[in-house]
């Protein structure tokens, strides 16, 4: 299992979580607050069977702005969400693929 953490200031507006196509392999993303409550956890389980891109928009509470369509927005109770995120790694031969999608998880401002 690859894994993959981090600290988001959402301060100065939203962000975008993408997460590739995964073609089947199992990942998750958490979301936790400070408190240590899970917003939710975007899981290869939960999502779509056919091959996709999968993005989230996460804000904090009373953000005014619009969603795009096909993100899926969640809403954190403050400003500071710690995101831990997890990309399955069959064997050492594995690794390198598994590294690359791992990578291309990505946050990013919703304002570029």
């Amino acid at each position: 299992m690859l894994y993959i953490g981090g600290w988001l200031d959402l301060s100065k507006g939203p962000q975008v979580l993408h997460v590739p196509d995964m073609a089947g392999r199992y990942y998750s993303v958490q979301f936790t607050e400070i408190r240590r409550m899970a917003l939710i956890l975007p899981t290869s389980a939960n999502a779509p069977r056919e091959p996709r891109l999968a993005n989230y928009l996460i804000s904090v509470p009373g953000w005014k702005g619009t969603v795009s369509q096909g993100m899926t927005q969640i809403s954190s109770p403050n400003n500071s969400v710690l995101v831990m995120g997890r990309v399955f790694v069959e064997s050492d031969s594995d690794l390198p693929t598994a590294y690359g999608l791992a990578k291309q998880i990505q946050l990013t401002p919703l304002s570029h």
